[in-house]
């Protein structure tokens, strides 16, 4: 079962071959290992987001679970987490700080063909005269491939603190390179955005700030953007720029995002329904301006989302629904931290990487969800979940974890 992960994320360098989904293998052949297992933190709001979305989704369009579709596009949380709760079904003794430096060697270097071609075609500085020449290696939509390449250099960087070399800066120089050509601002930002946290000392209260400043970032620029005269449950938005990332950038703050504030305002607690911000709602009834329920629905799964994932999971679920998502990485970030700790001093380095790159990656995640839908995209998330996949079944650190925390428990009732 290890290897199907592993296979997975290798092959998370594509997604022009979608086989880098079949993380979730071990939950089809092995489900009855759930049980009688003790589990971290963060797989109680993991689970109870995963249960929200599917109650959400029956009652929305039940039919959304029979279409391949709704994987692809809407429901693609499903194939992006999946292989978190398939990690608490298999079991491996490999040190993934080994494993995971193989891996971010392999994946550079199988994107520098494809990158020399490039710069030798357009040329390093092309984006700003023509930004629709940016790179997308063997990804189809561009910042796809800026997601991916962030999250890259964050597992570089995991290995770099871990083990520094001159091979490591190269190739991370390199994945910059890559990164920059992608032109995805919100991909580069998210990996900038890791120096600062890393330098000031990975503080909770940073954590807290930065996930407060996205939120209220988000929200405020909506409802500034917000015109009180367009309806726009039901209003057709268009609009054309010869600067093609200039209307990327209108289409989001003047239409998607207001849409979005609109449909949260209709049902605050639990959205108006998991993968209807790309649908036709025909009306809404509202009870006490808490819960909306949509009718005369026509339903598409599409790539048109917020551009957002916080304001994309207000329109669709709520306030719980948003709640339970950011506790997750709240708690995740936290296992991931202690995780490095313990296998920095307890466990000889191993698996010290693949906690780290969880840490960072999580954060470079979160800022880059405020300018896509990031959260949920399967070339942005898989890297991390398969990672998160693998250290839920590693049996060596795991195990000392488990027998570090009741000895500090038992120190500080001493004290």
């Amino acid at each position: 079962m290890a290897y199907i992960s592993l296979l997975a994320l290798f092959l998370t360098v594509t997604n022009l071959v979608p086989v880098s989904a079949v993380g979730f293998v071990p939950i089809v052949l092995c489900s009855w290992r759930f049980f009688g297992r003790r589990y971290p933190a963060f797989i109680a709001p993991l689970t109870a987001f995963t249960l929200l979305l599917v109650v959400s989704t029956l009652h929305y369009d039940p039919r959304s679970f029979t279409e391949f579709d709704f994987y692809r596009r809407d429901g693609n949380f499903f194939i992006s987490y999946a292989p978190i709760f398939a990690g608490c079904l298999y079991t491996h003794r490999w040190d993934l700080s080994k494993v995971l430096r193989t891996f971010f060697v392999f994946a550079v270097i199988i994107n520098l063909p494809p990158y020399a071609y490039y710069v030798l075609e357009t040329g390093l500085l092309s984006i700003f005269r023509h930004p629709d020449d940016s790179f997308g290696s063997y990804f189809i939509a561009r910042n796809a491939a800026g997601g991916f390449f962030a999250m890259l250099f964050c597992l570089g960087v995991a290995c770099y603190l871990q083990k520094r070399s001159n091979l490591l800066l190269v190739l991370l120089a390199s994945n910059a390179l890559m990164l920059f050509s992608t032109y995805s601002r919100g991909s580069l930002l998210g990996a900038i955005a890791i120096f600062p946290y890393l330098y000031f000392g990975r503080k909770r209260w940073i954590l807290a700030t930065l996930i407060a400043g996205l939120l209220t970032g988000s929200i405020a620029m909506a409802i500034y953007h917000t015109d009180p005269t367009v309806d726009y449950m039901s209003y057709a938005f268009s609009i054309h720029n010869q600067d093609a990332k200039v209307a990327n950038l209108d289409i989001r703050y003047e239409w998607l995002w207001p849409r979005a504030l609109a449909y949260f305002e209709q049902s605050p607690i639990v959205g108006l329904g998991f993968g209807s911000f790309d649908d036709h709602i025909g009306s809404v009834v509202s009870y006490f301006h808490l819960l909306g329920v949509p009718s005369d629905l026509i339903i598409e799964h599409s790539d048109s989302h917020a551009h957002n994932s916080y304001l994309n999971f207000l329109a669709e679920l709520g306030i719980v629904g948003l709640a339970l998502m950011l506790n997750f990485f709240w708690k995740l970030i936290d296992w991931s931290k202690q995780g490095a700790a313990v296998a920095a001093l307890i466990g000889g380095g191993q698996n010290f990487a693949a906690y780290r790159f969880v840490e960072i990656s999580s954060i470079c995640l979160l800022v880059m969800a405020a300018t896509e839908h990031r959260l949920v995209s399967p070339s942005n998330v898989l890297i991390l979940t398969l990672v998160i996949s693998l250290l839920l079944a590693s049996r060596s650190v795991n195990a000392i974890t488990s027998e570090q925390r009741p000895q500090e428990s038992s120190g500080r009732a001493h004290s």
